[in-house]
C-alpha cells in the first residue's frame, strides 16, 4: 500500500492472471481428451486449488494467489456460460468502452507500461475481430487487410497517460471473492495438517529449535483476545495538556503457564520498597484475558506473562505445556498482572532495592494480607500456604540453568566488559545490552549462526547464533537479537532466558475480539533480577521498548517527586563495531526460482496423476455401464469403439457428418459386411417400431466380438 492506493505491481499481476489462464485452458484441453467437456472443466479445479494452497502464503510475488482466483473464475465463466459467441462478440465493445473511459477521462493507464499496452492491443484486435463477424462475415468477406492495419495504427497512436491506476476498489472486490475460497483452503490445510502430521500451522509460533534462518512473512490469524477492559490508557501530556492515548502491548509467552515464583517473588519485591496501594497502581494492575486458538497446531499454553491463573473450561491449568495437542477452538482465561516495566517509579525502585537472594520475604500470612492491601485480592485465592513456601525459597540449583555459557567466543566476552564496567545495579547492566544491540538493523533476510543446527534450545546454539550476528551478519530478526541478550547477559552474570510466544498491541479501537495473526510472533530475553524475578526487555530494533509503551500514569501532587531523583540515564553505548569478514553468501540465492520450481513440479505431479486417475475412472465406470447394461445398451457402447477405431485405421481425411455408412466405406474391405450388419442391428434398435427394436443376446455378442477383432487391427 502506498498512502490510500494499493500497489499491485499491475505488470506482473496482470501478466500472472493471463499465464495462469492459459495454464487453466490447457489443462482443460487436457483432461477433455479423456473425459467429457464438463467434467474436464471441474477436473482441472483440482490442480487450481492445489496450486492455491501452496501459494496462499508466498512471500515472494505479492497477490499472486488473487491473480490465480481470478484467472480461475474468468475461466469457469468462460466455459461454463451459454451464448459465449455472443457474449464474446458483445462484450468486447462493453469493455473497450470502459478501457478508453479509463484512459481518457479518469487518466488511469501509462503508456510507458507493457501490460498497459497490451490490453489495448487486444482490446483493438477483438473489437475489430467482433465487427468483422457482424458485418464483414455477412458479405463472405472475413479477415479485411486493413483490419491489420487498425490494429498496428491503435497499437502505436493511441494516449497513454502515466498516472496509476488506483486498484483499491479492485482489490477490495478480488479480496472478498477469494476470501471464501481462502476460508476454506485454511481450514482444510489446517485439518490435513493433522492427518499428515507435518506441524504446517506451527508457523508463525515456534518453540526453541529456531533457527535464525531466512524467514518468510506471513499473517495468518492464530489467536483470539477478548477483554472487556479498554485497550488503551489515556495520559496527560505534560507539554500540551491535552488528554493523549496509548495502545496496551501484551507478552503472550508458550511454554511458561503460571509461574507462582514470579509472583511471589515481585510481590516480595513490592513489600521490601514499602509500595502502598496508589503506589503499585502506577505501575501495574490485575487483567483479564480470554485467548482462543485458532490456525494452531501446539500443545504449549499460551497465556499473558505473569499469569496467575489459568483455566481451560473451568479447569485449572498449572503446567506449560499439555499432553495433548491444542486444535482449532481451544480456549484459556487468563488473569494475570500487568505490569508497566518503563514506568519511572518502577525502575526508582529496581535501582535501590534490595539485592541478596531471600532478604526479608514475608510469611504467607503478611503476604495475603499485604495482596488484599494493595490489589483488594487476597493471595490465598490464587495459590495455598504450601505452594507459598515453595514459591518464595529461590533454588540456587534452578537459576544456574539459566546462566550457561557454554560456546560464548571471547569477542563476546570482550563486549560484555565493554558494555558493563563501571555499572551499579543489574538493571542498568540489562538497559546497557539493550540498548546497544537496538543498534542493529532489523531484517528476515539473514542467516543463523555457524553451524546449520545451532538453536535457541541450547547456550551452545545460542552463543553460535549470537556470534554471527554481532559481528558478521550484524542484522537480524528477534531470533538473533534474543539470543544476543540472553548470551550477554549471562556473560555479566545475570541469569537470562529466552521466551517465545507473541507480542501484540491492542488498537485504539475497543473490539469484541483482537485478531492476533503469526506475524506478532516474538522472542524476547527475560533477565532475572535478584530480589525483583523475571523481567522482559525489547533488544529487537524492530519493536518499541517499554519505556516507548508506557502508561505514563503521575503520582498525586504531594507525591509527585517519588521515583523522580533516580530515573535510569543512558550512558553513552558504543556503536556496533564493522563486521570482520563480508556477510557469507547465502545458501540459496535462487530461493525463489527453486520455490517456483518446485511448485511446478508438484502441481505437474497432480496433473499427470489426475489423467491417469480420469482414464482409470473412465475405463472402469465404463466397463461397469457396460456389463451391467442390456443389450441395446452394450450394442450402443460397441458401435461407438467401432467408430473409434475405423477413425483410427483410416489414414486419410475424414469428417463425420453423422452417418454410419461413411464408416462402413472407410472400414477394411475384408470386415465391411461384418460391420454393415451390426450398424443395421443398431439402426434397427433406435429407428424400428417398439416390439422390433429389441436386441438379442446373439446380436449384442456379434457386436462385441467385431469390436474386439478391429482393436486388434491398431
Amino acid at each position: 500500500m502506498q498512502g490510500d492506493v494499493a500497489d499491485l505491481r499491475r505488470e506482473e499481476f496482470s501478466l500472472f492472471v493471463i499465464g495462469f489462464f492459459a495454464l487453466f485452458s490447457a489443462m482443460e484441453y487436457v483432461f477433455g481428451v479423456f473425459v467429457s467437456r464438463l467434467t474436464s472443466v471441474f477436473a482441472s479445479l483440482i490442480p487450481a486449488l492445489l496450486l492455491f494452497l501452496l501459494l496462499r502464503n508466498n512471500a515472494l510475488i505479492p497477490h499472486i494467489e488473487l491473480a490465480m482466483a481470478i484467472a480461475v473464475i474468468i475461466r469457469l465463466l468462460f466455459a461454463l456460460m451459454t451464448y459465449k459467441e455472443q457474449v464474446i462478440t458483445w462484450g468486447a465493445f462493453v469493455l473497450s468502452a470502459a478501457a478508453v473511459y479509463l484512459c481518457l477521462i479518469r487518466k488511469t493507464f501509462d503508456g510507458a507500461v507493457f501490460t498497459d499496452k497490451l490490453l489495448f492491443v487486444c482490446l483493438a484486435a477483438l473489437v475489430l475481430s467482433s465487427a468483422q463477424k457482424l458485418f464483414c462475415e455477412k458479405k463472405n468477406n472475413a479477415f479485411p487487410f486493413y483490419y491489420f492495419v487498425i490494429i498496428s495504427f491503435f497499437s502505436l497512436i493511441l494516449p497513454m497517460k502515466t498516472e496509476p491506476i488506483d486498484w483499491t476498489k479492485a482489490i477490495e472486490v478480488g479480496e472478498r471473492i477469494v476470501s471464501g475460497f481462502k476460508d476454506a483452503a485454511d481450514n482444510a490445510s489446517y485439518y490435513l495438517s493433522f492427518v499428515f502430521k507435518d506441524d504446517s500451522y506451527t508457523a508463525g509460533y515456534s518453540s526453541f529449535d529456531v533457527t535464525g534462518d531466512r524467514v518468510g512473512k506471513s499473517d495468518k490469524e492464530q489467536l483470539l483476545l477478548e477483554t472487556d477492559e479498554k485497550p488503551f490508557f489515556i495520559f496527560k501530556d505534560e507539554e500540551t495538556g491535552s488528554n493523549m492515548k496509548m495502545r496496551r502491548n501484551i507478552y503472550l509467552s508458550g511454554g511458561r503457564g503460571v509461574e507462582e515464583g514470579n509472583i511471589v517473588r515481585y510481590l516480595n519485591f513490592l513489600h521490601s520498597n514499602e509500595a502502598d496501594r496508589e503506589m503499585t497502581t502506577l505501575f501495574s494492575q490485575l487483567s483479564r484475558v480470554n485467548i482462543e486458538y485458532v490456525y494452531l497446531d501446539t500443545s504449549d499454553e499460551i497465556a499473558p506473562i505473569n499469569s496467575y491463573v489459568l483455566t481451560n473450561e473451568g479447569r485449572k491449568i498449572e503446567a506449560g505445556v499439555s499432553g495433548t495437542q491444542h486444535k482449532k477452538g481451544y480456549r484459556l482465561q487468563a488473569r494475570f498482572l500487568d505490569i508497566d516495566y518503563g514506568s519511572p517509579y518502577l525502575i526508582s525502585m529496581l535501582e535501590n532495592s534490595p539485592t541478596a537472594l531471600n532478604e526479608e520475604d514475608m510469611s504467607f500470612a503478611e503476604a495475603n494480607s499485604y495482596m488484599q492491601e494493595i490489589y483488594n485480592m487476597p493471595l490465598d485465592s490464587i495459590m495455598t500456604e504450601a505452594e507459598y513456601e515453595r514459591a518464595v525459597k529461590i533454588d540456587e540449583e534452578y537459576l544456574k540453568g539459566y546462566t550457561d555459557t557454554a560456546g560464548s567466543s571471547e569477542r563476546m566476552m570482550d563486549l560484555v566488559k565493554e558494555l558493563t564496567s563501571g555499572n551499579v545495579s543489574e538493571y542498568e547492566k540489562c538497559k546497557n545490552i539493550e540498548t546497544y544491540l537496538r543498534q542493529y538493523p532489523y531484517s528476515t533476510d539473514t542467516a543463523g549462526g555457524h553451524e546449520p543446527g545451532s538453536n535457541m534450545s541450547t547456550a551452545e546454539g545460542m552463543a553460535d547464533i549470537a556470534d554471527r550476528f554481532l559481528f558478521e551478519t550484524q542484522k537480524g530478526y528477534c531470533v538473533h537479537y534474543a539470543s544476543s541478550m540472553v548470551m550477554l547477559l549471562r556473560l555479566a552474570g545475570i541469569p537470562a532466558r529466552v521466551s517465545v510466544g507473541y507480542r501484540y498491541a491492542y488498537p485504539f479501537e475497543q473490539m469484541e475480539t483482537y485478531s492476533v495473526g503469526s506475524n506478532c510472533a516474538h522472542a524476547w530475553p527475560e533477565a532475572y533480577l535478584q530480589g525483583f524475578g523475571w523481567m522482559p526487555f525489547e533488544p529487537t530494533s524492530a519493536y518499541m521498548t517499554a519505556a516507548d509503551f508506557s502508561w505514563h500514569r503521575v503520582a498525586a501532587p504531594d507525591k509527585k517527586d517519588i521515583g523522580k531523583n533516580t530515573v535510569y540515564e543512558q550512558p553513552s553505548i558504543p556503536d556496533i563495531p564493522e563486521a570482520t569478514k563480508p556477510e557469507p553468501v547465502e545458501q540459496e540465492n535462487n530461493t525463489a526460482t527453486t520455490q517456483i520450481l518446485m511448485i511446478a513440479a508438484i502441481v505437474a505431479l497432480s496433473i499427470f496423476l489426475l489423467i491417469v486417475l480420469l482414464i482409470a475412472g473412465t475405463i472402469v465406470i465404463r466397463n461397469i455401464v457396460y456389463r451391467r447394461g442390456n443389450n441395446e445398451k452394450r450394442l450402443s457402447m460397441d458401435v461407438e469403439m467401432i467408430k473409434k477405431v475405423l477413425r483410427k485405421l483410416y489414414k486419410g481425411d475424414f469428417t463425420d457428418r453423422g452417418l454410419l455408412s461413411d464408416y462402413v466405406e472407410i472400414a477394411p474391405f475384408d470386415h465391411q459386411a461384418e460391420i454393415k450388419k451390426v450398424f443395421d442391428i443398431y439402426y434397427r434398435s433406435i429407428y424400428a417400431s417398439t416390439e422390433s427394436r429389441h436386441v438379442s443376446g446373439d446380436e449384442a455378442e456379434m457386436a462385441r466380438l467385431l469390436r474386439l477383432k478391429l482393436s486388434n487391427l491398431q
